[in-house]
């Protein structure tokens, strides 16, 4: 409306070009006005007046320094703890309650004229079970608790279907996915105990019906608790599992399912898939995984690869061939790969049986494949859960290597046919041998190491001024959920395939692609993945000007991808936080995107940090940063150490600010410093998760899992520090021009670094259990005597 009454047309379809004030603040266009109206005018005392808006053109009076407003919502999304909201349940279960209320549901003998003693009881249960101790009691054979709720669900199913039937059936399901997830994490003997009184076959039989209703099917979160239920149910007793896998029997003939399926087919298949990957990771989810491998489905699976495979040496075979593309287009293939990730995690005689088929080779080629249904990311996803078994894993490494070696055999191969028909061979030193200039100019002609760019396959020894990138994506996001302002510090994580480009690569491709947007023309070249940025990467002979030039630009993506306009070092940090918190929790990194994997991101820290050293540089802030880095290690005070566990610039972003500013024998100075706070916000996030305080009620040491995520976060930061920059040297003040130059010129010795810090990370620091152990495997044992004792005494 005001751009029509102004008649500034030119800015209808621009969304950047206006900025509307209401309060001297500045709105976000996506804003309702009604919200805006109640939520802002009126809360500044505007109730007596209609309300104004001031518009202005962005910019035209410099940068706006009026706070901006970018949403209404206040909502606390703090984590909530249970075992403290709850905690009157913990009476139920000390007065014999729970007893009492199973008793009553068990009494239960018609749906429809119990129903509002059902609700009740199922209300008052879904309550009580979110605190350990009415899960231990209710785990207890003698209350018989199990058997009772899946005799109420069976009458539920067998009832007349309507809204409310299916809403008490997914409360049931959501209390006994509970139960039985607190059950497995018990002794074997113990569960066996407790599986005991799970009553008879039939009720496997009832859940599985359940599946066929559309409130279940078309919900995948009720889907993925109603797996978990049927797996626990089976565990260790033979005549369930029989009925549970028989219930897939007709999907897991794999060529069957290739020449013909239906939609219900495609779905029991699906379901099978969440099943496998939900199993329990231990020693009762196990005897599943064993009956499973018992009943030939892992053999048939690794038959079916071995048999539609291309026959052709599998690991040099092109990926455009017309043999492959058949291959990863069949229908059963990405299901066989999904099934045997779930059951070869942490499953030693599935890992073993992969291994004896002489499949690796195959699912190492389909892991370098590109296709709509990510065949290459669930290849990888495969074989990084085969590589918590050392004897796979150097399996797998030899398939990689022998790869590598064959096509620099088959390079040297074609350089020799390529010289006999120029009239030209080598000796038996390798020297070409003949007079001509042309042969004199090839003599110094090599491979291409290192960065190359996907497109024309060049990197820096034949483009040398050439500024390579690296495909990304940027979603928004808040940088620390933790943090207890009413508004929380907005940021951006950025993740990434990998792949490598020449900017004008890139811009000549899009330019060509005049149908597309510019982004899916980009997912062409990542591996079909989705992407929103090009981080420019400066190389050893590239012009500033031309790295800045780019930097520039993958701002403004930036900018436009998460709406977020300060894009500098702090922010980078903040982004640099993000992506090794997802490694320390060990989320997915391939949710929004589609593509990339832990080697893919590890890839891209070091280039991360640079691009947060270029702008420390070029702004002069090192020093500024260097001495409120020390400001914050320098501070004793308990109490600040504990509200700095809910400060958006707490132990976190001074842990990924240290690799900035302070050189490796700093950081071996601080960083015992650094692991008393991370310690500390980690035990205060735990007690006091919606903050803020300033002292600990409970000092009592808790279990290693929860310090464990915030440990391995300190560790990749000591593993950049011992394997990224080993060889950096320089004080203080020249250790980050040191270091961006180091990072310039080094990209094959990071890209190894990368490789062996994973490695780290995976088969050290992830099967940690406990704090002596971590401090072994971090080498802390000279500094810290008592590793025991040492988290209760620093409480």
């Amino acid at each position: 409306k005001i751009c029509q009454d102004c008649e500034l047309v030119a800015l209808l379809e621009d969304d950047n070009g206006m900025e509307l004030l209401v309060h001297n603040k500045i709105m976000s266009l996506d804003l309702p006005v009604k919200d805006v109206y109640k939520k802002v005018w009126l809360a500044e005392g505007g109730d007596s007046d209609s309300m104004r808006v001031v518009y202005r053109m962005r910019g035209l009076m410099g940068d706006a320094t009026e706070e901006f407003v970018e949403t209404l919502n206040n909502k606390s999304q703090a984590t909530v703890d249970n075992e403290e909201v709850y905690k009157m349940a913990n009476v139920l279960a000390d007065c014999g309650g729970l007893k009492v209320m199973v008793m009553r549901l068990g009494g239960i003998q018609n749906i429809t004229r119990a129903r509002p003693l059902l609700q009740v009881l199922l209300k008052l249960f879904r309550f009580s079970v979110k605190v350990k101790r009415v899960q231990e009691v209710l785990i207890q054979p003698e209350i018989g608790a199990m058997n009772v709720f899946l005799r109420t669900l069976k009458l539920c199913l067998d009832s007349d279907p309507d809204m409310t039937q299916a809403a008490v059936t997914e409360q049931l399901l959501d209390i006994m996915e509970t139960i039985l997830s607190r059950a497995t994490s018990e002794p074997l003997e113990t569960f066996e105990k407790f599986s005991q009184t799970f009553g008879v076959a039939e009720y496997v039989r009832s859940l599985l019906t359940c599946t066929n209703q559309s409130s279940v099917r078309n919900n995948q979160s009720v889907m993925m608790h109603l797996t978990r239920v049927l797996a626990a149910l089976v565990y260790g007793n033979k005549e369930k599992m029989e009925i549970l896998l028989d219930h897939f029997k007709s999907v897991l003939d794999f060529n069957k399912y290739d020449t013909e399926h239906t939609a219900d087919d495609q779905q029991k298949i699906e379901m099978f898939c969440t099943l496998t990957n939900g199993i329990e990771k231990n020693s009762i989810g196990n005897t599943l995984k064993d009956y499973i491998i018992s009943l030939g489905i892992v053999n048939d699976a690794l038959d079916y690869i071995k048999r539609h495979a291309p026959c052709v040496k599998p690991t040099l075979l092109r990926t455009d061939s017309d043999e492959l593309k058949e291959f990863i287009s069949k229908p059963a293939l990405k299901y066989i790969l999904r099934i045997l990730t779930g059951l070869a995690h942490s499953h030693e005689n599935t890992q073993l049986a992969i291994a004896a088929t002489d499949t690796i080779p195959i699912i190492h080629r389909l892991e370098q494949v590109s296709s709509d249904e990510h065949v290459g990311s669930l290849a990888e996803n495969l074989l990084e859960a085969l590589c918590t078994n050392s004897s796979v894993a150097t399996r797998i490494e030899e398939v990689r290597e022998f790869t590598r070696s064959e096509k620099k055999r088959l390079a040297m191969a074609m350089r020799e046919k390529q010289l006999g028909q120029l009239g030209m061979r080598t000796n038996d030193k390798g020297q070409v041998t003949a007079k001509s200039a042309i042969l004199q100019q090839m003599e110094e002609l090599g491979e291409e190491t290192g960065l190359i760019c996907c497109i024309c396959r060049e990197g820096y020894k034949y483009q040398p001024t050439k500024v390579l990138g690296i495909y990304t994506f940027t979603k928004r996001c808040n940088v620390e959920e933790f943090e207890v302002k009413p508004r929380k510090t907005v940021g951006y994580n950025t993740v990434t395939h990998f792949n490598i480009v020449h900017v004008d690569c890139h811009m000549s491709a899009v330019r060509l692609a005049r149908v597309r947007d510019e982004w899916e023309s980009a997912a062409l070249q990542n591996a079909n993945t989705k992407c929103n940025g090009l981080l420019p990467l400066w190389g050893p002979q590239v012009p500033e000007s031309a790295f800045a030039s780019c930097l520039a630009r993958h701002n403004n993506y930036l900018q436009e991808s998460t709406n977020h306009r300060d894009i500098g070092h702090s922010s980078t940090v903040h982004d640099l936080k993000l992506l090794l918190l997802r490694f320390a929790y060990e989320k997915p990194f391939h949710e929004d995107t589609g593509g990339g994997g832990p080697q893919s991101n590890m890839h891209m820290v070091p280039y991360l940090i640079h691009m947060a050293l270029y702008v420390i540089n070029t702004t002069r802030v090192s020093k500024k940063e260097e001495s409120n880095l020390m400001q914050y290690l320098e501070n004793t005070s308990p109490e600040k150490w504990i509200e700095s566990a809910y400060s958006a610039e707490g132990p976190l972003y001074w842990l990924a600010m240290s690799i900035l500013v302070h050189n490796g024998e700093r950081w071996k100075n601080n960083r015992v410093s650094h692991l008393r706070r991370i310690i500390i916000l980690a035990h205060t996030r735990q007690c006091h998760p919606s903050g803020p305080v300033k002292t600990l009620l409970d000092k009592n040491m808790k279990e290693y899992s929860v310090y464990k995520p915030y440990l391995i976060y300190f560790g990749l930061i000591d593993g950049i520090y011992n394997y990224f920059f080993k060889n950096v040297s320089g004080n203080d003040e020249q250790w980050p021009s040191n270091l961006a130059d180091y990072i310039r010129h080094s990209d094959e010795i990071l890209l190894k670094a990368s490789e062996r810090l994973l490695s780290i990370y995976t088969e050290e620091y992830l099967p940690c259990s406990s704090f002596p152990e971590f401090c072994d495997v971090a080498g802390l044992l000279d500094v810290i005597s008592n590793p025991e004792t040492y988290i209760s005494d620093l409480l």
